[in-house]
């Protein structure tokens, strides 16, 4: 069996994970042991010893409270994307309207027949949503705004979208940008993440439909409604990804993505490096101070 090559968009996404997963891991033994020396020092010496006898401590205080409020934002982005999520299905629920048969007979000869949803608006747009089971969700503006083949290109589009579980990426990239929002570059990977799985969305749709099918979609559709944007969702349309999109129906492929700028990489390997260095000194400052870490 070949492997198909990652696409710009996973692997930007899973290089958040992998950041991610490598900074717990160097932080998850350390950061127990280091509360409980900076414990120990300030009941011993009030909270002015941090930065008068145990001026060593710093670096592994700065450590702590940059991981504790990234935890909180981390934890804060979390409920706000579930809770947006669970409003935006309810909503859904309580407004969808039948699938027409034409619409049934496309989706059924696309395989995604039960995991389609009708909504009643003027408005014409089309997303996946959901994180468990992933949908998707037209509106009727839509349904009468595009001939069969446009239709056909936003639902292989979306489906794309649905295989890959993008509405779940999506969410697990806004927590993990919120939780290492001291890290440069995880906002450029983010929107790596967003940009390269919509383009790869459309050459999906682009193989299988053609490209005067996809570009007539394209100008019709529009981005969805305000109640629908809070939601970790992914949309057929988005302007600013127009550019690109358009770029990659001429040219047959993806685009050159933008690179994080000199300065964002200069600040990037900056901050690693005193990240890494206040590691290792704290972890210096623990092995003197107590043997309470120790096994």
């Amino acid at each position: 069996m070949t492997l198909r090559p990652m696409d710009t968009g996973n692997r930007a996404f899973w290089t958040l994970v992998g950041i991610s997963l490598a900074f717990r891991i160097l932080l998850a033994y350390g950061i127990c042991c280091l509360a409980m020396v900076i414990w120990t020092a300030v009941r011993d010496g009030g909270v002015t010893t941090l930065w008068t006898t145990r001026l060593d401590l710093l670096p592994g205080t700065l450590i702590l409270a940059l991981t504790s409020v990234g935890t909180l934002k981390g934890a804060w982005s979390l409920g706000q994307s579930l809770w947006h999520t669970r409003t935006f299905t309810d909503t859904v629920r309580r407004y969808r309207g039948p699938v027409p048969s034409d619409l049934r007979v496309l989706t059924d000869r696309l395989r995604i027949g039960s995991r389609i949803r009708v909504i009643a608006t003027s408005r014409p747009f089309a997303l996946t949503y959901g994180l468990r089971r992933p949908r998707i969700l037209v509106s009727t503006g839509l349904l009468n705004s595009l001939n069969e083949d446009e239709l056909a290109a936003v639902l292989a589009h979306e489906r794309a979208h649905l295989r890959n579980r993008d509405p779940l990426k999506t969410l697990c990239a806004r927590v993990l940008l919120a939780r290492h929002f001291y890290l440069p570059g995880m906002d450029h990977l983010r929107h790596r993440f967003t940009m390269g799985r919509e383009l790869a969305a459309d050459r999906r749709a682009l193989a299988q439909h053609g490209t005067t099918a996809l570009a007539g979609s394209l100008l019709k559709v529009s981005e969805g409604p305000a109640w629908a944007r809070s939601a970790p969702a992914a949309a057929m349309a988005s302007d600013d990804l127009l550019s690109a999109r358009i770029t990659q129906l001429e040219t047959g492929t993806e685009p050159p993505l933008p690179r994080l700028s000199r300065v964002g990489r200069v600040g990037a390997v900056l901050s690693v490096t005193a990240f890494a260095a206040a590691c290792v000194w704290t972890a210096l400052v623990i092995g003197q101070s107590t043997p309470i870490c120790m096994f």
